[in-house]
């Protein structure tokens, strides 16, 4: 069972950055306005902001780096590795957004840098793995990236415009993280690869490269048509609302904690229904349990660092004691908690900046 302890690692720094530009919700826009009405009621989600000018998750991740690094007095010589968590690198898994942001950022040659493909359930893995390099004797400091790109998913920005109902939203944090006497971190992590037929990518990788038809069968029996990701929502459902919910009771009985030892439960953003219906589960009254996919969407690998930037920033209580969840894809599933000081989140913000050296260009004849 993997449930990891660490000893003196902080989060010295907290930052959020997302486009400037806001989509909402329109029922008034569309053919089917009954069904945008029940997506929306069910989601919970009024309005999410994405690029509309091609900004990816490293050009977020660069400017709340740069917050964090300033809120914190840290220089670029300081830092010791980078880990960043996207499922849509700027170019290619090999390349890694770690590596761009170790150029971007000025980092000096002998930092270790790496990505991390999980989606949703990223969060707790990440801080484990960053918790493991602070165990290190020549490991002090390590920037953890959270981030997705979501429009080159539209065939153009005009499609991306027409959108009138939406589950995911754009934008980066960045999480600075360092040793320091007297802290600690628990993380339980878990996996059911069993369920990887409930949430996929059919054509997304070399499994059915050359398998590609208008209708295919997939391997739970569900017929598909299209390229991009099935999810089966009654299935994802049923683990977020019962396999997950035993984990986080596990959890917290190991940690010899009730829930009401913690100041909140902060949950990945899957939907409202589905975090609405953990609360209910483990009898936690929602005010202990922010929600932040009304205004930002469902963020994927970076929801539960967003909804902690949302709900805290400037809280008036100094020391949070925060239990979190991350699950998703895989399935993939952990649980951590440790504490946190409020006056190290800063607010979210927004950012219009881009790498414009990352784009190709058109060459002169």
């Amino acid at each position: 069972m993997a449930y990891l302890e660490f000893d003196n690692v902080r989060i010295a720094a907290l930052t959020c950055a997302v486009p400037s530009y806001v989509q909402k919700i329109g029922a008034d826009k569309t053919p089917d306005p009954a069904y945008v009405r029940n997506f929306q009621k069910q989601t919970g989600i009024s309005q999410r902001h994405i690029s509309i000018t091609e900004q990816t998750s490293t050009d977020f991740a660069y400017a709340a780096a740069l917050r964090a690094m300033e809120k914190t007095g840290w220089d670029a010589e300081s830092i010791d590795a980078i880990v960043f968590m996207s499922q849509l690198p700027d170019y290619n898994p090999a390349t890694g957004n770690a590596c761009l942001m170790q150029y971007r950022l000025g980092l000096p040659s002998g930092t270790l840098a790496f990505d991390i493909t999980l989606g949703c359930s990223s969060f707790p893995y990440g801080l484990s793995v960053c918790a493991a390099f602070l165990q290190q004797a020549h490991v002090n400091r390590v920037l953890m990236f959270s981030g997705e790109t979501i429009w080159p998913q539209y065939a153009s920005r005009e499609e991306l415009l027409r959108q009138d109902s939406f589950l995911f939203g754009e934008g980066s944090t960045a999480l600075l993280l360092e040793k320091s006497e007297c802290t600690s971190l628990s993380v339980s992590l878990h996996t059911d690869g069993s369920g990887y037929k409930h949430m996929l990518a059919p054509f997304g990788g070399a499994r059915n490269a050359w398998r590609y038809q208008p209708k295919v069968l997939l391997p739970n029996g569900a017929e598909y048509s299209g390229l991009g990701a099935y999810m089966d929502g009654l299935e994802i459902t049923l683990f977020a609302t019962t396999t997950v919910v035993d984990s986080i009771r596990a959890f917290v009985s190991t940690q010899k904690k009730t829930l009401v030892d913690y100041d909140a439960l902060v949950l990945h953003q899957a939907n409202l229904q589905i975090v609405s219906a953990i609360a209910k589960r483990l009898k936690i009254d929602m005010d202990k349990v922010p929600v932040s996919l009304d205004r930002y969407g469902n963020m994927g690998g970076a929801s539960v660092s967003l909804t902690i930037a949302d709900a805290f920033a400037n809280a008036e209580k100094n020391k949070l004691s925060l239990l979190t969840c991350g699950f998703g894809i895989g399935l993939s599933w952990g649980i951590a908690a440790f504490e946190i000081d409020s006056s190290v989140i800063d607010p979210i913000f927004t950012y219009d900046g881009r790498f414009e050296e990352g784009f190709v260009k058109p060459v002169n004849e």
